[in-house]
């Protein structure tokens, strides 16, 4: 018999909201045509740029969509949003590395932001019963 799905049904954490909401945000202003940080515009061509903000927009809408709703989707939809911004993060990670110390504080923060995403995707893949 396998073990019983558990679903704590109370308010989502505030900061995975606020992160998600920022990552709405910073999406559609660099897609829509806001000036991106030097060292991404540095290293990345367009296209490549394009695809970093547009998938923090993506994940963003995705994240705030699944946390925010109570369907049997849901949780796979805030799954999703959270590989997708993990996957922006490292995108922007990678891009920033060849500035050495200079990018070392964004680095660092994009990185963790990018773990925190991987370990909540890990999460409900395991409370949707993926991790037996």
């Amino acid at each position: 018999m396998g073990r019983p799905l558990v679903v704590i049904s109370g308010r989502h954490r505030p900061h995975e909201l606020l992160l998600l909401t920022v990552s709405v945000v910073t999406g559609v202003a660099y897609t829509i045509g806001a000036p991106p940080p030097t060292s991404i515009a540095a290293l990345l061509p367009p296209w490549a740029l394009h695809v970093w903000s547009a998938g923090l927009a993506v994940s963003g809408v995705l994240g705030l969509v699944g946390a925010l709703t109570r369907h049997g989707w849901s949780l796979v939809l805030e799954q999703a949003g959270m590989l997708i911004g993990a996957a922006s993060l490292v995108w922007y990670v990678g891009a920033i590395v060849p500035f050495g110390w200079r990018g070392l504080f964004a680095g660092l923060i994009s990185l963790a932001w990018a773990i925190a995403n991987v370990a909540r995707a890990v999460q409900i893949n395991r409370d949707l019963g993926g991790g037996r």
